[in-house]
């Protein structure tokens, strides 16, 4: 199995994250809190996010260092917080933030591809 790059993990966080708001196009908090499937999905994204941002800062330190703009800590943390909290996760806590962090995380990340595209 040949090593994964940088921007494996963040296509990997890119895919999960522009997944999670596919998932939750058009319905309210209500209708997500609602719906258990699509709720477990996006909780899924989140910890995939979570777990991708982890194996990249362990597989290239360096990385967060050079791209400070993405909050690293908060990201990481996210696939923990759900692992740690699988029997508890609250709908309300998943449904806002995934409509106040993914779009967020999904600019910063082509942030990032466009800074290593003009060879910074």
């Amino acid at each position: 199995m040949s090593e994964r790059r940088a921007v494996d993990y963040l296509n990997d966080m890119q895919e999960a994250a522009s997944d999670a708001l596919l998932f939750v196009g058009g319905m309210d908090g209500e209708a997500f809190a609602g719906d258990k499937l699509i709720f477990k999905a996006v909780a899924f994204c989140h910890f995939t996010i979570g777990v991708a941002a982890s194996r990249l800062l362990v597989t290239y330190p360096a990385f967060a260092t050079e791209h400070p703009d993405l909050p690293w800590t908060k990201i990481c943390g996210t696939g923990n917080r759900i692992l740690d909290d699988v029997f508890d996760l609250d709908p309300s806590d998943i449904w806002e933030a995934t409509q106040r962090t993914l779009p967020e995380l999904l600019a910063a990340i082509d942030g990032v591809r466009n800074w290593h595209a003009q060879g910074e």
